[in-house]
């Protein structure tokens, strides 16, 4: 596991995170709830980056319910005075180029750390856009990547991190 770290200079801090463990029944797949596991291990990966020094400016999140719950139990953490958006092409089957698009234009807003909660596949997909040399890579629930953004939108993969991974 690589450790987790905020860099000084102009480059953005993307972090890329899976939605914790959910409920498999639902009305709809949009209203899967996370289980009781699903939120311990999305607050041990927010207790992680808090750890490590990790806050963001801006987030990202599907409006799926188990994403949102996900951002419930990570925002205590990391995320005071943070501008939270929902964003409905965050979800499964979203959309890749709008969410970098989306992604590029917060960077040139000025935003320099940004967190993302959405969904398999497209958690991988944006890696896989971001950073094209990783490939998509899989996530395990409330798995979390950290990509790095330079100025001309060149990404570097710092680490993909699992609760699983996590001491405590």
């Amino acid at each position: 596991m690589l450790s987790v770290f905020m860099l000084q200079g102009e480059n953005m801090h993307i972090y890329i995170m899976r939605h914790g463990q959910a409920e498999f029944k639902a009305r709809s797949d949009s209203e899967r709830p996370l289980t009781l596991v699903g939120r311990r291990e999305s607050e041990k990966v927010a207790a992680y980056l808090a750890n490590n020094n990790v806050t963001f400016d801006a987030a990202l999140i599907s409006p799926y319910l188990r994403a949102q719950q996900t951002w419930e139990s990570v925002c205590p953490f990391v995320a005071q005075n943070v501008q939270m958006q929902t964003t409905k092409f965050l979800t499964p089957s979203g959309n890749v180029r709008k969410s970098i698009n989306e992604i590029l234009a917060l960077q040139a807003s000025g935003v320099k750390s940004l967190l993302i909660v959405s969904h398999l596949p497209l958690v991988g997909y944006l890696v896989g856009e971001l950073v094209p040399a990783v490939g998509s890579p899989a996530f395990a629930t409330s798995s979390i990547a950290h990509v790095e953004l330079d100025e001309s939108g060149f990404g570097c993969l710092h680490s993909l991190t699992a609760a699983s991974q996590i001491d405590g």
